[in-house]
C-alpha cells in the first residue's frame, strides 16, 4: 500500500465509511450466522 498524504476531512470520511459501516453491519451478520448455526445443529429449537 502506498502512502498518500491527505487532509483530515478525507481521513475522517474514509474512516467513517470503513469503520462505521463495518461496526454496524458486521455484528448483525455475525449474530445471524450464529443463530443459523445453532438452529441447524440443535433440532427442536
Amino acid at each position: 500500500m502506498l502512502y498518500r498524504p491527505s487532509g483530515a476531512s478525507d481521513l475522517l470520511t474514509r474512516n467513517l465509511w470503513v469503520y462505521g459501516l463495518g461496526g454496524l453491519v458486521v455484528p448483525f451478520l455475525a449474530i445471524k450466522f450464529i443463530d443459523v448455526a445453532i438452529v441447524s445443529f440443535i433440532p427442536g429449537i
